[in-house]
This record gives structure tokens, sequence and C-alpha cells, in this order.
């Protein structure tokens, strides 16, 4: 009972700090009598997957969320924005359709599963770029997302795919120069927009350094546990990520270390990721893409397969993107997993390998 009143009168005075600090915003911003409107934006990526293995049920390897169904033209992500920002308020609403949010947002409320994004922010100080934003917004978890057209290749990389795309809850950020943003987050979960009960909520820190022109490096965290409390598995998570893009050549490279408390024992449970993509502009309009990367979680703590090694895995990729006009992308991707274990349908039985093809048609507006 004490544990529960110290939770509730914990969570009631960070309710009152929040809502201080936005009537201190409120108050201390300038007055800005200049009209600005909404800005309306959307994005479509229609796809097909060859999938050599020709799985029945019509669906990738349970670990993907995009791109995911196979043999059939699909609809990965229809997405509808409509965002406003002045000088001390910014405020955004996205809704999407489409096999992306019924395979990752299966888990959520389903009121909720077709929400892109939903968040509203206001600028804390009058002259530093401090911003408190709350609400349903994207990951700083990685470097990709789930518009693949802001990605450097077709389909999501294994670390994307197996880490949050977005988050539920409050975040403060900090633009303290050009170069350097830092931000602190206190958010509902592991990628949950509702908190389920006898959860204690998470949190996370971000740190963004633009080196110089065309090179940026980020150090993202998250502390918190996606197990109810009862449990006490604690989990600590640390995402690095480095990008050059160069006139012809591109270059991105990502590594994820998590550790989780081992439900049995002291231990704890680890898991690892990487990935390097290179990218080179062939001519204005065309580029081809590679990818080498690696997915091993042992003790099953994000991937369940029921095997011994978990899933532990290599992934290769070549692709190339056309820009049939600025605002739309026409690519075509081959992909080849190899794992230690066979954790891939196959005939007439699980197979440690898989192959296939994806083409896509993505614009936005």
């Amino acid at each position: 009972m004490m544990e529960r009143a110290f939770r509730m009168k914990w969570s009631a005075s960070l309710v009152g700090c929040v809502s201080w600090l936005s009537l201190h915003a409120q108050i201390t911003a300038p007055l800005d009598s200049a009209r600005h409107r909404p800005e309306f934006s959307g994005f479509v990526d229609v796809y097909h997957v060859y999938d050599i293995a020709l799985p029945e049920d019509g669906y990738r390897p349970s670990f993907l969320y995009n791109h995911n169904r196979s043999n059939e033209v699909a609809l990965n992500l229809g997405l509808a924005q409509v965002e406003y920002e002045n000088d001390r308020l910014r405020t955004a609403l996205g809704l999407m359709v489409g096999t992306y949010p019924q395979a990752n947002l299966s888990a959520e409320p389903p009121l909720l599963r077709n929400v892109y994004e939903a968040r509203i922010g206001f600028k804390l100080h009058r002259t530093k770029a401090i911003w408190l934003d709350a609400g349903v917004f994207s990951s700083h978890l990685g470097m990709e997302s789930a518009v693949s057209m802001d990605d450097r290749t077709l389909t999501r990389s294994l670390n994307a795919e197996n880490s949050p795309y977005y988050l539920s809850g409050a975040k403060v950020t900090w633009t303290i120069s050009s170069k350097l943003e830092v931000a602190g987050l206190f958010v509902n979960g592991w990628q949950r927009m509702q908190r389920v009960q006898q959860y204690t909520p998470c949190f996370g820190t971000q740190v963004l350094w633009t080196m110089k022109k065309g090179t940026q490096f980020n150090w993202s965290t998250f502390l918190g546990s996606d197990t109810p409390d009862s449990l006490g598995l604690y989990r600590v998570f640390n995402n690095f990520w480095w990008s050059w893009e160069g006139e012809k050549w591109g270059v991105k490279l990502a590594a994820d270390v998590g550790v989780q408390e081992a439900a049995i024992g002291n231990e704890w449970d680890q898991w690892s990721t990487g990935v390097a993509i290179l990218r080179r502009r062939v001519t204005p309009k065309l580029y081809g893409v590679g990818r080498v990367e690696f997915f091993k979680d042992p003790e099953q703590v994000v991937v369940t397969t029921g095997y011994d090694q978990g899933l532990s895995t290599m992934g290769y990729s070549l692709g190339l993107d056309l820009e049939v006009m600025p605002e739309a992308l026409v690519r075509i991707e081959g992909r080849w997993f190899q794992s230690e274990d066979p954790v891939f349908v196959g005939d007439p039985g699980p197979v440690k390998d898989n192959a296939a093809v994806t083409l896509s048609m993505a614009a936005r507006f």
C-alpha cells in the first residue's frame, strides 16, 4: 500500500510539474500575431513480395512488420497527416492504414491501431529552442522509420523491425546549437500507446550530433521494463548510429545492445544487432544500395523462435531505387537471411535460410 501511495504521489507531482511548465511557456513566450496555417500531407507505399518459400499463410517471417505479406499486391502504409506550428506551439495528427499497422499495432487497443502520431508541444523558453511534446510520437531509437521513402533501403533492417517505431508519453527536446540536440523522455513502455496496469513508466535519452555537413552521430537509450512490475525484469537498451552523405556515396552504420534481467537468477540476458548500408548515386535519378546486417538474440528477449539459438541471423540485400519524380520512388530489392537454426518456413519443413524479392512504388504528396 505504501508503495502504491508513493507511485500515485509521484505521478501527481509529475503531472503538476508538466502543467506548470506548459503554463510557464504560455506566459513567458512572446506574443505572435502572425497567422499560421495547418499543413496537410500524405504518403502511400504499395508493394509486392515474392518469397521463394511460398508460405501457405501468405506471411513473411514473424519478426518482419513492414512489407510482410508475400505473393500478393498489398498496401504497406497509407498515411494522412496534418501539422501545425508557430513560434511557441506545435501539434500533429497522423492516421494510417496498411499491412504495417495491422502487424505492428495489433497489441494496441482497437481504437488506437490506426494512429501514426498524435502529439502537441509547447516551447518552454523564450529564446532557447527547448520544447515539451506529449502524446504519440516517432521513436528516438534507430535511424529508420515506417515511411520507406525516408530510408535508404526499401525494406526495414532487423534492428529497426525489432525496436520501437513509436512511443507514447512526454519528451523534452533542447536544440543547443545547429550541431547538437539532446532529449529526455518519459514513456508508457517499449512501443506502447497505452500503459498496461502494474507497469512502471519508462525513460529514455537521446544525443544527436551533427559533426559537419552530411555527417551525423546519434546515441539513444531506453531504461525501463516491458513486463509487469511483479516480475522485475528491468531492461537497458542502447542504440548508436552514424551516417554520412556525399554527392554520390552515402553510408549508414548502426548498432544496438540491449540487456534485460533474467527471469531466474541474478544474470542479465543480452541481445545485439548491427547493420551497414552503402548507397551510390548511379545517375541523377537512379541509386544502387547494399546492406549487411546481423541480429543475435540467443535468450529470446525480443524475438521468440523456440530454438536453442533464438534468432541468430545474418542478412544481406541489394536494391535499385528509381526516382520517377521528385516525390515518387520505384524500388526493387533482393534480400537473403541465413540463420543458425531452422527458423524459416520451407518445403517440406523448416529451413535455415530465406530469400525474397520486393518491388515497391511509393509517393508522398
